[in-house]
């Protein structure tokens, strides 16, 4: 009923592939609970996927039926509003606990890290994103100025910096150390080269 132009096993196999050529992507995808016609083997299906994939963010929300679409224009909205939310809440709990043991595999890892301004809930901490979408918080303090280089900075919004992970704070969040003020190209030839601090 929503028109995919693909199969289940078309997709994990594109996953896997995926995988197999970059094994750090991370993935991430939009979760709609009771769609048009969605039965409960359907719903079993989502939730099982979610467990095969091991998606790392994912956008879940119930279906609610919009103007000016095809669903509007040419399907029934038939799942209960209350079957509706009984699946959303059945796709979170699946999904938060895989998301939660990825995110607590990171730490100790370092990652490229773009500030994207001050933590929404401390102004003594940075917020950004690693090089694969997931949240990072950070203290706000100096830094080197640049990998393996003596010489302290102060971040700014907009900065790249490696940061080594330390706690996982929630499915959804880290929190990380920051090391160095870095660029793309240097963070990824000091990975390639073995830096002691990466």
């Amino acid at each position: 009923a929503m028109r995919r132009g693909y199969d289940r096993q078309a997709y994990v196999e594109l996953v896997s592939r995926v995988r197999e050529l970059l094994p750090s992507a991370a993935l991430s995808s939009d979760f709609i609970s009771g769609f048009c016609g969605e039965t409960e083997d359907d719903h079993q299906d989502t939730l099982s996927l979610l467990r095969e994939v091991r998606f790392e963010r994912a956008f879940m929300f119930a279906f609610s039926l919009r103007e000016k679409t095809h669903a509007h224009r040419a399907l029934v909205d038939d799942v209960p509003e209350t079957v509706k939310q009984r699946r959303l809440r059945e796709v979170i709990d699946t999904f938060t606990p895989l998301s939660r043991a990825r995110n607590d595999a990171e730490i100790g890892r370092t990652h490229l890290v773009l500030v994207e301004g001050l933590s929404k809930k401390s102004d003594a901490d940075w917020a950004g994103r690693t090089d694969t979408g997931k949240r990072v918080v950070l203290p706000r303090r100096a830094v080197s100025s640049a990998i393996g280089r003596a010489g302290e900075v102060e971040l700014s919004m907009g900065d790249y910096v490696a940061v080594r992970v330390t706690h996982s704070l929630s499915a959804n969040t880290l929190r990380g150390e920051p090391l160095a003020r870095t660029s793309i190209g240097q963070f990824e030839e000091s990975r390639r080269s073995g830096h002691a601090a990466l």
